[in-house]
C-alpha cells in the first residue's frame, strides 16, 4: 500500500529521514509532497507533516521544526515517556503521537550531539555518558526502531490495510585483527617484550613464549583456524579489520610486508570479508590513511572500501569525511569502547547525513552493539556474564527481527592472557545464528 507524506516545504532533512523510517526499518516506499491537492487525492496511506489537518483520513504529526532548520545550534531536549519508550520533541494533543518520531530519529541518526561542544576522552572520542540515550537510560534499546514502530501503530489505526516489513534478523559478527600473534612473527618488538617479560619475572610468559617460537605449540592469538571452522559450519561470512599502520604505541602490528602476514590476510578471504583498520596514527590524516588502504588493496589485489576505525577514534564530520575522500563507502566504527549499546540508537545499516554541507552521502554507517573488550575491560563481566547479557540482546534482535552486530577480536581467546572461557562467548552467539 502506497505512502504519500505532506509538508509545506521540503528539506535535504526531510527527505533523508523518511526515507531511512520508511525503506530500511518499516519496508516500504514514501513519496513526500507540497501539494496539498495532490495528497488530498491520494487513495494510499496518507500522512500529514504540518501544523493544520488537511484531509479527513490522515496520520497527523506537528513537526518540530529541526527537520527545516540548518546549521548544528543546540536544541531544548525535554525527555518524557510513552509507555515505557524514551522520547522528545513533544507535539502537544490533538497528532498521531506525542511527539515528532521524524526529528527524534534524525536528531540521533545524524549523530547531531556529537557535533555540539564537549569535552572528549583519552583518544579524542566523544564519551558514551554524554549521549541523550545514556543519560535517558535506552542505549541498549534501538530507540529508533521503537518510534517507527509506534508511527507504524498509528498508520495501522488509520489504514488497517497497511502492514510493515521489519528488516529481518540477522547475525553480523566483525573482527578486528590487532594483532595475528601473540609471540610469532615480532620481530624487534618481540624481543623486546621477551626482554623484559624477563626482567619482570613473568616465568609463565617467558615459558609460553619459548614454547610457541621453539617448541612448536600453537601461538595464542593465531586462533583463526578455529574462527574459519565456527563460521564456515554457521554460514556466515565475517567482515574481519586488518591493522596495516606504521609501528606507534597503539598501533602493535607485525610490519605490512611481513610475508606471513600477508599470508594470512590472503587466506581467509575463502571464509571472510576484509576492510582496513585505519590506525591509531591515521587519525586525522588523510595520507596516512590512503597509504593503509593501498596496503591492503595491494595484499588483496582489489579495491578497499569497508573500514572500522582502530581504538573506535570517531569524530565528527571530520573522520567520515576523511573515509569518503579516500573512497571508503563502509564504516562500522559507530558504537562505542566504554559500554554497549547503540549510538544512533538503530540495529540498522544507514547513511551518514554530514550537518555540515546539509547534504547524504555515499558512506553507510554500520552499527555495532558490543565489543568483547568493552565487556571485560570496561563492564568487568565474567564469561559467563558476558554471555547470559550478549544472549539477551541477540534474543531481542531475533524476536523483533533485527540486525544483531558484534565487535571480536582474534586475541579475545587466550585464557594466559585473561580470556579464560571467552571461546564459548563469542561461539554461543552462532548457536541459533
Amino acid at each position: 500500500m502506497a505512502i504519500i507524506l505532506y509538508t509545506p516545504s521540503t528539506s535535504p532533512r526531510l527527505a533523508y529521514i523518511t526515507a531511512y523510517l520508511f525503506e530500511q526499518l518499516l519496508g516500504d516506499s514514501l513519496v513526500v509532497t507540497t501539494d496539498a491537492s495532490v495528497y488530498q487525492s491520494f487513495t494510499g496511506v496518507r500522512i500529514n507533516y504540518s501544523e493544520a489537518p488537511v484531509a479527513r483520513q490522515e496520520v497527523h504529526l506537528r513537526p518540530h521544526g529541526l527537520l527545516a532548520a540548518t546549521g548544528k545550534e543546540a536544541v531544548p531536549i525535554s525527555t518524557f515517556l510513552i509507555g515505557e519508550t524514551p522520547a522528545f520533541f513533544a507535539s502537544g494533543p490533538g497528532y498521531a503521537l506525542p511527539f515528532d518520531p521524524l526529528a527524534t530519529s534524525f536528531y540521533l541518526l545524524s549523530r547531531y550531539e556529537e557535533y555540539l561542544p564537549f569535552t572528549p576522552d583519552e583518544h579524542g572520542r566523544y564519551p558514551a555518558r554524554l549521549s541523550w540515550a545514556a543519560r535517558s537510560g535506552c542505549l541498549q534499546h534501538p530507540v529508533v526502531m521503537a518510534w517507527a514502530l509506534l508511527l507504524a501503530t498509528a498508520i495501522q489505526g488509520k489504514f488497517p490495510a497497511w502492514v510493515p516489513v521489519r528488516p529481518g534478523y540477522r547475525l553480523l559478527p566483525t573482527l578486528d585483527i590487532d594483532l595475528p600473534w601473540a609471540f610469532r612473527h615480532r620481530g624487534l618488538r618481540g624481543l623486546a617484550r621477551a626482554g623484559l617479560d624477563v626482567l619482570q619475572g613473568q616465568w609463565r610468559r617467558v615459558r609460553a613464549r619459548l614454547e610457541v617460537c621453539w617448541g612448536g605449540a600453537p601461538d595464542p592469538y593465531f586462533t583463526f583456524p578455529q574462527l574459519q571452522e565456527l563460521h564456515e559450519a554457521a554460514q556466515i561470512r565475517p567482515r574481519i579489520f586488518w591493522l596495516l599502520g606504521d609501528r606507534s604505541r597503539h598501533d602493535v602490528n607485525p610490519p605490512y610486508d611481513n610475508n606471513a602476514y600477508q599470508q594470512l590476510i590472503r587466506s581467509t578471504t575463502t571464509w571472510s570479508d576484509s576492510g582496513i583498520h585505519p590506525s591509531y596514527r591515521s587519525f586525522g590524516n588523510l595520507a596516512r590513511l590512503r597509504t593503509e588502504q593501498q596496503r591492503l588493496a595491494t595484499i588483496l589485489d582489489q579495491p578497499v572500501s569497508h573500514s572500522r576505525q582502530h581504538f573506535l577514534r570517531l569524530q565528527l564530520p571530520q573522520t567520515y569525511q576523511q573515509l569518503l575522500a579516500a573512497g571508503i563507502r563502509h564504516d562500522y566504527t559507530m558504537g562505542y569502547a566504554e559500554v554497549p549499546g547503540y549510538r544512533a540508537g538503530t540495529t540498522e545499516p544507514f547513511r551518514w547525513y554530514d550537518l555540515n554541507r546539509e547534504q547524504t552521502t555515499d558512506l553507510w554507517v554500520h552499527p555495532f552493539v558490543a565489543m568483547d573488550v568493552t565487556l571485560q575491560n570496561y563492564q568487568g563481566l565474567s564469561a559467563s556474564a558476558a554471555a547470559d547479557y550478549l544472549q539477551e540482546l541477540q534474543t531481542y534482535c531475533r524476536r523483533e527481527q533485527l540486525s544483531f552486530s558484534i565487535l571480536w577480536h582474534n586475541s579475545s581467546f587466550s585464557a594466559q592472557h585473561g580470556w579464560a572461557g571467552w571461546w564459548a562467548v563469542y561461539a554461543g552467539l552462532f548457536a541459533e545464528a
